[in-house]
């Protein structure tokens, strides 16, 4: 499954967490948002998936301190 699938079906099964970011590593679903939270609270590789498909990747940082920050993901054909 792509990172949009495991959202999508993550917001169908709690469709009161309207908006917001799914956050997903290791193609699971980690947690929930209502934005995007500090790249710090996350380790490297963690994507947020909003309710209108854009994704965002945690990049630089380590597992112990956190990323360093949030990077958008480029879709195929953007």
């Amino acid at each position: 499954m792509t990172n949009d699938q495991i959202a999508e079906a993550y917001r169908v099964r709690y469709p009161e967490r309207t908006g917001g970011v799914v956050i997903i590593y290791g193609s699971h679903v980690s947690g929930w948002c209502e934005e995007l939270p500090p790249a710090s609270d996350w380790e490297p590789g963690c994507f947020a998936v909003a309710a209108d498909g854009y994704t965002w990747v945690t990049v630089g940082g380590n597992p112990q301190d956190g990323a360093e920050r949030w990077q958008p993901v480029e879709k195929e054909g953007e």
